[in-house]
């Protein structure tokens, strides 16, 4: 806990996308100052003092995708700690967890694993499945889990970080900075180092398997010791990344690249300029950096630009449309509506409520609608009030327009569904007509 005191509050977020970091004395010398261009937010902090050896956005609100695994193991580590779970305690694979969304080590539902081997896999591969595992052994439930990750994060004075699942599967309300990674990364290492060896752990064997670890630098890097990798196509490839060189540890933290292989060059430029000279005289604490206000700005969404056959990440399909609903608006665009609706899901109304939502396109060309759904009458017209009250605007819909929509959307499924299948029928024909002519 002294640690997180000690690594916590403000200096103003640059523009520039340079990181610079200048030997002791003389900063007026500009040809000893070392530089590395770095893209997104990133973060360069010294493990043991939380001294602030770089920095670019760093209070940034960014989508952690499976970097939030850092405060599931936290968690589960405390847990440990108190005795309330075992290493070699047997848990049960939930058809819940089972189901999830690769990456995952894909143990049947109703088999059970050990807490030892559902860590590894969730620290060594990013396992979303023992996430789930671990989580429901910890605490009974998602929800319940969720909701101690949160607490936790509130008595770190992670500000800029909330969860909602343990994963890190894409969640518009799930948000961190990379300020608030590398506090919890140097938390997690100065109160648990007997658990540090899972995170430079080179594999973990299932079976006849041997799966990697998805952070490459344990292989490549000198002095590489963890932690951990996070990718969604909302956020772009994440890294938080530990090395140590003559008894001294950095932690860098690097977001929103476009591959794995140009994250790893990017946290390892930052580790080995922090290794080339001493820190900067007068240095913050990582603790020092400012996070903006949750809800202040919205994340960036690097979904056209990294997965561009993917719709935008929070739109649906509109097959589980019913009950009361909310309206944010009308947009022109997918892309405006998505935003004015993620903007919303983080506002302090937003952020803990428990709604369906999702970018609806509107019949006859009318654009498009920024909706929550799936709530009765009391809860639409409390939650409407609330937003207005926070001067957002907001319509609350009824059931009827609710499931119109659904159904429409349900229509524009089947339809599109049909159209594709005759498509490749007719490309099949084709093939086999010519295949006959050439005979």
């Amino acid at each position: 806990m002294c640690l997180a005191l000690c690594l916590l509050a403000g200096v103003a977020l640059a523009q520039a996308q340079t990181a610079t970091v200048a030997p002791k004395k003389e900063p007026a010398k500009k040809e000893t100052v070392r530089k590395v261009e770095i893209k997104a937010p990133y973060i360069l902090i010294d493990a043991k003092t939380g001294d602030v050896l770089a920095q670019e956005r760093a209070g940034e609100p960014w989508y952690p995708a499976s970097l939030s695994k850092l405060m599931t193991s936290y968690v589960v580590f405390h847990k440990l700690k108190e005795g309330t779970l075992k290493l070699d305690q047997q848990i049960p694979v939930s058809p819940l967890a089972s189901s999830q969304e690769p990456s995952k080590v894909g143990v049947p539902a109703g088999q059970t694993v050990s807490v030892d081997f559902a860590l590894q896999a969730l620290l060594v591969y990013s396992a979303n499945d023992m996430a789930y595992v671990l989580a429901e052994g910890a605490s009974g439930s998602i929800a319940a889990f969720a909701n101690e990750m949160n607490a936790a994060a509130r008595r770190l004075g992670l500000s800029a970080s909330h969860f909602v699942n343990p994963n890190g599967l894409f969640d518009p309300r799930q948000i961190t900075s990379a300020r608030d990674m590398a506090v919890l990364s140097a938390v997690i290492l100065a109160e648990f180092p007997e658990h540090a060896h899972y995170f430079m752990q080179q594999n973990v064997v299932i079976g006849k398997r041997q799966l990697p670890n998805r952070n490459r630098l344990i292989r490549t890097m000198k002095g590489a010791d963890g932690m951990k990798t996070g990718y969604v196509c909302a956020s772009g490839f994440n890294l938080v990344a530990s090395a140590t060189r003559d008894g001294r540890r950095l932690i860098a933290v690097v977001m929103g690249y476009k591959n794995s292989l140009s994250r790893a060059e990017a946290a390892q430029a930052l580790l080995n300029l922090g290794f080339s000279g001493p820190a900067p005289e007068n240095s913050v604490k990582a603790a020092d950096v400012v996070n903006l206000p949750q809800g202040a700005i919205v994340p960036s969404d690097l979904t056209p630009t990294l997965c561009k056959n993917k719709p935008l990440v929070s739109l649906k399909d509109g097959s589980t449309l019913d009950g009361w609903g909310i309206s944010f608006g009308t947009y022109e665009t997918s892309m405006k509506a998505d935003m004015a609706l993620r903007g919303r899901l983080l506002s302090p109304v937003g952020i803990d409520a428990k709604v369906l939502s999702g970018v609806i396109s509107l019949p006859e060309k009318k654009g498009f609608g920024a909706w929550l759904w799936g709530l009765d009458e009391p809860a639409s017209q409390e939650l409407c009030r609330s937003y207005k009250q926070d001067g957002a605007h907001c319509e609350v819909l009824g059931p009827d327009v609710v499931q119109k929509m659904g159904e429409e959307a349900r229509a524009k499924r089947v339809a599109a569904l049909a159209a594709s299948e005759a498509k490749k029928l007719a490309a099949y024909l084709e093939g086999l007509y010519k295949r006959q002519i050439g005979h």
